[in-house]
């Protein structure tokens, strides 16, 4: 696999990957939309390889990570400055588990709110483990634009703003090679860490449908 190089976030975002051209644009986005919907949704074996970017109002930082799923079972690695060396954060139906590079180890219910106590990182881990298909989480409330493609273009679901900028084929699918992912604070949110700007920019730059 091809690394990418970036010392900085812009260099990190800017810096592209190749990937296979796109199919002619769809005669009705719509109904291609609906099938994309019917052959994404059973995909629950998978692994990415990319890197993460996250930035606040105050600071920002950089890391490779890895994201395995297997059903129910999700192993996430981050490694870099961002990760402080590396650390894995496993969730599973029991639960969810934090790995720091000194080998201590947190817990929690679910793995978004273990990762945000731990390091004060908010990433919509529940939703990108949908949005990575190219997908909203199903039967919540969502509004999204269409490309050319009838593949989603940009999604508003939980407060979050994602932008799917850019698409690889895999087989017989496209899927999301880069996202920006953007919550915006609310007037009412007042100091409450969890609706401060928050920005997470991934690059993928391998997909692997298992």
């Amino acid at each position: 696999m091809r690394r990418c190089r970036g010392v900085i976030l812009a260099a990190l975002w800017l810096a592209g990957c190749t990937t296979i051209p796109s199919p002619p644009p769809s005669d009705n986005p719509a109904a291609t939309w609906q099938a994309r919907q019917v052959a994404l949704a059973p995909l629950t074996r998978w692994t990415i390889q990319g890197r993460l970017a996250l930035r606040t109002a105050d600071n920002g930082g950089q890391a490779s990570l890895q994201w395995v799923r297997d059903q129910d079972r999700h192993t996430i690695d981050i490694t870099g400055p961002l990760g402080h060396g590396h650390m894995r954060l496993t969730q599973d139906r029991n639960g969810a588990e934090l790995r720091d590079a000194d080998q201590k180890t947190w817990y929690a219910p679910n793995a978004q709110q273990l990762l945000f106590r731990t390091t004060g990182w908010l990433i919509p881990l529940d939703g990108l483990n949908y949005w990575m298909l190219g997908l909203p989480v199903p039967e919540a409330a969502a509004s999204q634009d269409l490309d050319e493609w009838g593949r989603l273009k940009t999604l508003r679901q939980f407060g979050w703003d994602i932008r799917f900028l850019e698409y690889t084929r895999i087989g017989t699918v496209d899927l999301p090679s880069k996202l920006f992912v953007k919550k915006l604070a609310e007037p009412a949110a007042g100091n409450d860490p969890q609706n401060a700007r928050f920005e997470v920019r991934l690059l993928i730059e391998h997909w692997a449908l298992n």
